[in-house]
């Protein structure tokens, strides 16, 4: 029998999980969404809630990293 997996065996499991689903979609990671706030795909600055929602908007883009 394997014996129970220590907590920090448990944390990074969360890690790699999340790494696989990717980034939460919402606009502080679409690519639609400017450093000053505007979306640039409406023209538009969205409410704080709303930027701070997962899975709101149908144009959600990943952001490039580099």
């Amino acid at each position: 029998m394997r014996h129970a997996k220590p907590e920090v065996v448990k944390a990074y499991d969360i890690i790699v999980e999340a790494y696989h689903q990717g980034p939460p979609k919402c606009c502080h990671t679409c690519l639609h969404y400017a450093n000053d706030g505007i979306c640039v795909a409406f023209f538009m600055t969205p409410p704080q809630d709303f930027a701070a929602s997962v899975n709101q908007c149908a144009d959600w883009e990943m952001d490039v990293p580099f």
